[in-house]
């Protein structure tokens, strides 16, 4: 689901992108990095963080967005980057074979996605054995999902339980976790390896 305008107003401000690439680098710091890694981002906005970790680590990085002007705007942002490429796409079908990336990074995107639990199987299903899935975005408490689901919107509601579980059946171990509360959800970040 594309943003409202004042929401992509909030996302693409200078001052969210280095929140968000703070963020990474603190996460990216339980992750095994090595040289030649393949780097997706789903959900990547502008692009501030795949271009910082292209500039930073060197590696082959691919980010998608489902808004075409989000990433056309990424494009114009990164001519000067090699070693990195933007795609409209839908993170509930990514166009990438299986088990094609060491690392995954999604920040904020599947409460847009009303079938998040399609769009984590796919970047479950791109992702290298022994690969890295850091992820983070709001998960809400039981009461709140019950009484958010009961209204018909396109946001995915995801709660801890049902994200537990994917990670579970998925073969995802976590590496690092923090959860932070507020009255309604959590902020949670996560970061997990394949097994």
């Amino acid at each position: 689901m594309k943003m409202a305008i004042f929401e992509k107003w909030f996302i693409n401000s200078d001052r969210h992108g280095e929140q968000v690439i703070n963020r990474a680098d603190r996460l990216l710091m339980f992750v095994d990095v090595k040289e030649n890694q393949k780097y997706l981002e789903v959900g990547c906005g502008t692009g501030s963080v795949a271009r910082h970790v292209a500039g930073k680590y060197l590696w082959d990085v691919t980010a998608v967005d489902v808004d075409p002007e989000q990433i056309k705007q990424a494009q114009e942002n990164s001519r000067d980057l090699k070693n990195i490429r933007f795609l409209a796409a839908d993170a509930m079908k990514l166009p990438f074979p299986d088990k094609d990336f060491d690392i995954v990074l999604s920040f904020g995107t599947t409460h847009h996605i009303s079938n998040w639990l399609a769009a984590l199987g796919e970047i479950r299903r791109v992702l290298k054995p022994d690969g890295y899935f850091v992820y983070y975005d709001l998960v809400y408490s039981g009461f709140f999902a019950k009484m958010g689901r009961s209204f018909k919107h396109s946001y995915g509601i995801v709660t801890m339980p049902e994200l537990d579980t994917f990670m579970e059946t998925n073969n995802l171990s976590e590496v690092h976790a923090t959860k932070r509360n507020s009255v309604i959800w959590y902020d949670y970040e996560v970061v997990c390896k394949s097994v």
